[in-house]
């Protein structure tokens, strides 16, 4: 009997996985979505194994020194992380806002300047004139997201009035009875942009405790959006939400290209928030005609369906003339500039937040063809729709 013969083995190439550590915080939403971005990223597209929130002893996100790994993605908020992170000496980007940067970190954050330009929009929507910054001490934000809301609110020709801590205690009663004495002694109603969840949660429950009402006479929107915390205030807070998910996978693919050797043109990546989410605390309009708040609240809901003027002049029991020179008066334009300016916004959160096509886009804002879309959005934003989306896209 002839020896059986031996079956050829073939060798299979096995890719070489890359170890990778996300120093993230997955407790709060913001942290589980840039987490959830990055795993979208990589999940059968790259060879990467992905090691989420590693500890010491005392709780701290950190590698252990014997880490053989390739890459990380980390939120750096303090000097000891970012000391840590840099000691590894391998290729990094850094997912948070902290305003430090180590000369070999690359960087993907939220577009400071656009996020305040949609809290101090949010705000002048509902004709507020009085704003305010709240950001009291923490290592969850940087210190200059008030500036840029400063910044903002000034070069619109108003006055932004800040909380500022003269000292950097986290204590909670302490910040209260600051917190407590700077709004005594604000105007209302005051419009205020909170840094974070966490410091418009406490400003709510100050207010509370004094009976300062909001939204009435005090409005609040925060800077980012926490489920939870947003939800259970009282009464719940609006919120920012940021591109948190877009962040994760574009740090994603800054690491890919560091980890070949590729040149990354820029350091930074600055993403723009995607919208608004309104809740009870800036529920409101900050105008004595109630008229004109009818008028507001119908265009404000209606204006996606293509309504005109007229159709306001059948809600209100005024006169077009009067109605005209009320907005004027009050809002500096007119019923038909409000509508538009409704319009074109919603537009630009759908070129954000999703890749719906321009005609998509036309019949669910309010416009009768996409032509006429690209006209009025390309005269009030100076880009045509697709532009516009290119360039956010592009950080």
């Amino acid at each position: 009997m002839s020896p059986r013969p031996r079956s050829r083995s073939r060798s299979l190439k096995i890719p070489d996985n890359k170890q990778i550590a996300l120093l993230i915080d997955p407790d709060d939403t913001w942290g589980r979505s840039v987490i959830q971005g990055i795993a979208s990223a990589v999940r059968n597209v790259l060879p990467w194994s992905l090691w989420i929130a590693p500890r010491d002893q005392q709780w701290r996100l950190r590698v252990p020194r014997n880490w053989q790994g390739d890459g990380i993605i980390a939120a750096i908020r303090d000097d000891k992380t970012a000391d840590h992170v840099s000691g590894l000496d391998l290729p990094t980007v850094n997912v948070s806002s902290w305003e430090k940067d180590y000369p070999d970190c690359y960087r993907v954050k939220t577009n400071d300047t656009r996020r305040a330009e949609m809290a101090f929009s949010h705000f002048r929507e509902r004709s507020f004139s009085h704003f305010a910054y709240y950001g009291p001490p923490s290592q969850r934000y940087s210190q200059s997201r008030g500036d840029y809301f400063q910044d903002v609110v000034q070069a619109a020709g108003f006055v932004c009035d800040t909380f500022r801590s003269r000292t950097t205690t986290r204590e909670k009663s302490s910040i209260q009875e600051r917190t407590l004495r700077w709004l005594q002694q604000a105007p209302r109603p005051l419009a205020i942009f909170a840094a974070d969840p966490h410091s418009g949660v406490l400003l709510t429950e100050v207010c509370s405790a004094v009976g300062f009402r909001v939204p009435e006479e005090i409005a609040i929107l925060v800077g980012d959006t926490d489920d939870l915390l947003c939800n259970i205030s009282a009464p719940p807070l609006s919120s920012i939400v940021l591109a948190s998910e877009q962040i994760g996978m574009t740090s994603v693919r800054i690491l890919e290209s560091l980890l070949k050797g590729k040149k990354v043109k820029s350091k930074v990546h600055a993403l723009p928030p995607l919208h608004v989410i309104e809740r009870q605390s800036s529920e409101m309009l900050a105008i004595d005609d109630p008229l004109l708040v009818d008028a507001l609240r119908f265009i404000r809901v209606r204006a996606h369906t293509g309504i005109q003027v007229s159709d306001v002049l059948q809600t209100v029991p005024i006169s077009r003339r009067s109605l005209e020179q009320r907005f004027r008066q009050l809002l500096n334009c007119t019923p038909a500039d409000e509508i538009r300016r409704i319009k074109i916004e919603r537009v630009k959160q759908l070129l954000i937040s999703t890749d719906k096509t321009v005609e998509q886009i036309a019949a669910s804002s309010g416009f009768c063809s996409p032509g006429q879309l690209c006209f009025a959005f390309r005269k009030q934003i100076g880009q045509t729709p697709i532009e516009f989306r290119r360039s956010i896209r592009a950080g």
